[in-house]
């Protein structure tokens, strides 16, 4: 035979969970991707943004402009290319770049 028991809905309802503080590598990951966020809505046409790793190596500065710019609203207009251990981001073609490549957008 089976133990019954009566409650109340809202002891059924889960409880929130806390909010937790970002980590420090968070907060340096929302803010470099802040920052590269202002620098691309800045672009005009014929202008290329260059950005130079200083503290980051050159993989975390790819991927976290792959990230910003799959997020833009104008993702489908923005090219970009890493030569010379810069990163260059502009709304045409990007010289030198391996162009043919098909757009991810």
């Amino acid at each position: 035979m089976a133990r019954i028991k009566y409650v109340s809905v809202t002891d059924l309802v889960p409880p929130k969970p806390k909010d937790r503080p970002l980590s420090p590598r968070q907060l340096a990951a929302r803010q470099r991707e802040a920052e590269y966020e202002k620098a691309i809505e800045k672009l005009t046409p014929g202008k290329v943004a260059v950005f130079e790793p200083t503290d980051e190596k050159l993989a975390t500065l790819r991927a976290t402009l792959v990230r910003v710019i799959a997020r833009n609203v104008r993702a489908h207009e923005l090219h970009y290319a890493i030569r010379g251990g810069l990163a260059y981001v502009g709304l045409e073609p990007i010289p030198g770049a391996r162009a043919g490549r098909k757009k991810l957008a």
